[in-house]
């Protein structure tokens, strides 16, 4: 083959599709959900205007792979946020703030956090 460095890059861009996105968070996501099936998760930036119990920080981070990977959005951190809330057994994320940019070890993430909270009677 003529051109063997060519050949490399291109395969390595192929299979690089295969896994674009890695998410991080500060939960435990293999721990069992322990929200009631079919109950949403609120993702919110302010307060909801009835009673909470806050239960603690949640944070994720969505991350692409390569260069060649669109940024990642604040969709997908909101749904990483969800996962996350469902796996500490909480209903909503408040007062969620985003950051955005490029890292030491990623071409480019979504960072998310907020406090994961409880609704009270």
């Amino acid at each position: 083959m003529k051109f063997p460095l060519l050949s490399a890059l291109l395969a390595v861009a192929i299979l690089s599709g295969c896994a674009s996105y890695r998410t991080d968070s500060n939960v435990n996501l293999g721990t069992p959900a322990k929200e009631v099936a079919g109950k949403e998760v609120q993702i919110m930036q302010g307060v909801p205007d009835k009673p909470y119990q806050v239960v603690g920080p949640v944070q994720v981070s969505v991350k692409k792979l390569t260069v060649f990977h669109k940024d990642p959005t604040i969709e997908q951190a909101n749904q990483a946020l969800k996962d996350a809330a469902k796996a500490m057994g909480v209903d909503a994320v408040i007062k969620v703030v985003y950051e955005s940019g490029i890292g030491f070890t990623t071409w480019g993430y979504m960072d998310a956090k907020g406090e994961g909270i409880r609704f009270t009677p």
